[in-house]
């Protein structure tokens, strides 16, 4: 892998991942990365119903960071990106902290039962062909459990209270970068099997209660895994086997 662009480093900014959609039609190269000490405006994917989720960002304990990426493929590829960058994390984590993370479908990072962190994939677009892809990336990293707010303890974790250490921030986000850059371009050059080993490691999807949102009715079922190109499957309650590639899925 070629060099990387210089990260850019900020004390506090709405969003990293505007500051990387603004940048998009500038010169910024691919893998450029934008880095916040702290997010006044961080946001995850839509809850059912259409609300993006509010992240819980407080000020120098978290990683809050986006990479401009500016892959060769078309639209119709753009959400394996999102996949390719989670394993990507989820494997430098591991290796970094010991922690035993899973990647759940199709962009958040738990720790058992409780949310770690979450990737926000944004595209931009020029007809059939992505002008930029940007891969925000949130992670609960030094926080003790005291840092917690009493309404979250129940559903939130971080690196700190589950391998009982605190982390180098930096160290962590220049390896992720490197991580999210290598795994997307592998993905662009061949595709899913290029992640399918390691996000089978990841997933831990199967036997999951789900519910789902298709074509404006809410569905019911069991998720089966991952499939051969990305896609969750889905058992609805019937017995029917379907494939959701995209669309609002919510695991329970």
């Amino acid at each position: 892998m070629s060099a990387l662009p210089a990260i850019a480093l900020y004390d506090s900014v709405e969003s990293t991942n505007d500051l990387a959609l603004a940048a998009v039609g500038g010169d910024a190269g691919h893998g450029a990365c934008w880095v916040a000490d702290r997010q006044l405006a961080g946001r995850g994917r839509r809850e059912l119903g259409g609300q993006r989720r509010a992240w819980h960002s407080p000020g120098g304990q978290n990683i809050y960071m986006s990479v401009l990426l500016r892959p060769s493929i078309d639209v119709s590829r753009a959400a394996g990106l999102t996949l390719a960058s989670g394993v990507g994390v989820c494997q430098v984590l591991r290796e970094m902290t010991g922690v035993d993370i899973w990647l759940k479908w199709p962009n958040d990072l738990f720790v058992g039962n409780r949310k770690l962190g979450g990737l926000l994939t944004e595209a931009a677009t020029s007809g059939a062909q992505l002008s930029a892809v940007v891969v925000g990336l949130g992670i609960n990293v030094n926080l003790g459990a005291e840092d917690v707010p009493d309404e979250l303890r129940a559903i939130m974790t971080t690196l700190a209270i589950e391998a009982k250490e605190r982390f180098d921030r930096l160290a962590m986000l220049a390896a992720l970068r490197a991580a999210i850059v290598e795994r997307c371009d592998a993905f662009c050059e061949a595709g899913y099997p290029a992640i399918a080993q390691a996000l089978g490691e990841f997933d831990r999807s199967d036997g999951r209660a789900v519910s789902l949102v298709q074509e404006g009715k809410t569905l019911a079922g069991t998720a089966r895994g991952i499939g051969a190109d990305g896609q969750l499957l889905v058992e609805l309650e019937g017995g029917a086997l379907i494939e959701v590639s995209a669309g609002e899925v919510r695991f329970l």
